[in-house]
């Protein structure tokens, strides 16, 4: 392979020290807040605390992932948070110990409901959990939504790992709480790489143009620039020419600026560029740390389609960093021999045989009111 070159830099700006937070209190009891996703800027430091200290890390619901969606997305709008607090909800010693994704389903004949938020752009859907504190904040979790709508009524969670510490402390604590736990797996989409050898003969077909090198940002304004070099190599394709390119869509750039600029003060944003002779030929957007990364986006200049710089690119940063996973959407690995994708976990209320409880009437009666309601009419008899 060629030359592997990152662009050295100390970084511009650094994470926000967060408050002094108090520690949680093993003895307290944990609420539930449902808040609109957009109104939880305020709590910025106690969902970033949780983040750094979440059973699984999860960069889709970091906040500058999930608060920069809200400003600039329609489909983030109606997105709420249901926020598990610990201690006395008139205190300021309060604490986050969870943070689920939800929405509020509005009714015209019925309770409103909640159920599980989910969109493309989370490619992972795992909630926020206190390592500590994961099973009594599920528990919490799962005792405040059986007391929303009706027993018909189900909650989903997408993008969840069935093999992550999530999915093993939701199945423990389900069953003491009256929940059933379903699993819907998701048929992941791997990425087809060209074969080793093939890659070689592109290196070496690119080589001979020039020097080839995978530059990586590393500060602020070389992580901006990578963006926008991103974004120019996709609109200048069939995608910029369709108008479909991400810089053609004022919400979509926005969100994507906004999210890689905040995600990269918290070194959870990455982008690298392979370069032939000073001129991007490929770039890819990944998020998250540690052995495991997702990728978000990745483009190739289709100038050189035939060599596949977007392939290269990849294998160029496993070359460089190979005990880093990088996952597709779906869960997927890039690189290995993992079949298993992520899936959605569907929560339903169990009921005991035989159970007539008055609210379960009461359920039963509003659906058949709704029913008839919009029965159809019979067909008109001639003569």
């Amino acid at each position: 392979m060629s030359t592997i070159r990152a662009l050295a830099a100390t970084e511009g700006s650094a994470t926000a020290t967060l408050p002094n937070l108090p520690l949680p209190r093993p003895d307290a009891a944990i609420y539930s807040e449902l808040r609109a996703l957009s109104a939880c800027d305020a709590i910025r430091h106690e969902w970033a605390d949780l983040a750094s200290r979440a059973l699984e890390a999860n960069p889709c619901l970091e906040p500058g992932f999930a608060l920069a969606a809200a400003q600039h997305l329609i489909s983030f709008r109606d997105a709420e948070l249901m926020l598990l607090w610990q201690g006395d909800p008139s205190s300021e010693r309060r604490h986050l110990v969870g943070l689920v994704p939800c929405r509020t389903r509005r009714h015209i004949f019925a309770a409103d409901t909640l159920e599980g938020f989910a969109d493309p752009r989370l490619l992972n859907g795992t909630p926020l959990l206190d390592s500590t504190f994961a099973a009594p904040a599920l528990a919490a979790f799962l005792r405040d939504w059986r007391r929303c709508g009706h027993a018909s009524d189900a909650f989903s969670l997408s993008g969840i790992d069935p093999a992550g510490a999530f999915a093993a402390t939701l199945a423990r604590v389900a069953d003491g709480q009256g929940v059933a736990v379903g699993w819907q797996p998701v048929v992941g989409r791997r990425l087809e790489l060209p074969p080793t050898a093939r890659i070689a003969t592109s290196d070496e077909a690119l080589r001979d143009k020039g020097r080839l090198i995978l530059a990586e940002a590393t500060n602020q304004a070389d992580r901006r620039d990578a963006v926008e070099i991103l974004l120019a190599i996709e609109a200048s394709g069939s995608r910029g020419r369709a108008g479909k390119a991400t810089l053609q869509d004022t919400r979509e750039v926005g969100f994507l600026r906004s999210m890689s600029r905040d995600l990269g003060r918290q070194k959870l944003c990455r982008v690298a560029v392979l370069v032939l002779d000073d001129r991007p030929i490929a770039a890819a957007l990944t998020l998250g740390k540690g052995t495991s990364c997702w990728l978000y986006h990745g483009v190739g200049d289709e100038a050189h389609a035939a060599l596949e710089p977007l392939p290269m690119l990849l294998a160029m940063m496993r070359k460089a960093q190979p005990s880093r996973q990088i996952l597709l959407p779906g869960g997927l690995p890039l690189f290995g021999a993992r079949e298993e994708a992520f899936g959605t976990i569907r929560l339903t209320r169990r009921r005991a045989q035989g159970s007539r409880r008055p609210v379960d009437l009461a359920a039963r009666m509003r659906e058949r009111i709704v029913r008839s309601l919009f029965r159809p009419r019979p067909a008109a008899v001639d003569g």
